[in-house]
């Protein structure tokens, strides 16, 4: 039996929308390349188009919908020029980092063959580290505010 893996697609705005196709390429080619099947869901919210035909970045049981997905693959959020920047960050991605426990954010740093590297003479192997960014502080915490200097 082949094993097929659910995944939510969420494109989500600007730059999201745009590199989603290509991302799912590549998904659909390691499918293909190591045998297992995907069942794609695209879903619409977690965006600003969402949030002006709503008043909310996501649906109230948006946790619910995404209890059957093996995976969450999501482009990105915001699109000031129509929603400000507070309100799809604290109305979507900080409520998946938060419900996922995504507490962390690795990346990791390798060279490959046939990629061109600026850092003189060094070849796969050289290189092999991880760039660790926590997400536990600044807005991430839902603690302290903004209070204005006339408020002192």
């Amino acid at each position: 039996m082949i094993p097929a893996f659910r995944i939510a697609i969420i494109p989500g705005d600007g730059i999201g929308k745009e590199v989603m196709p290509e991302g799912l390429r590549v998904i659909q080619a390691a499918a293909e390349r190591f045998g297992f099947e995907l069942e794609c869901h695209t879903i619409d919210w977690a965006s600003c188009d969402y949030y002006q035909q709503h008043g909310q970045m996501m649906p109230d049981d948006w946790k619910a919908q995404l209890k059957g997905m093996d995976a969450i693959f999501f482009g990105a959020v915001g699109w000031p020029a129509t929603v400000p920047d507070h309100v799809s960050l604290w109305g979507s991605l900080l409520k998946f980092r938060r419900e996922f426990d995504q507490y962390i954010n690795l990346r990791p740093v390798r060279l490959f063959e046939g990629v061109p590297c600026p850092l003189a003479n060094r070849k796969p192997g050289d290189i092999d580290y991880y760039v660790v960014r926590e997400n536990t502080e600044g807005e991430y915490t839902s603690l302290g505010g903004i209070m204005a200097q006339s408020a002192c």
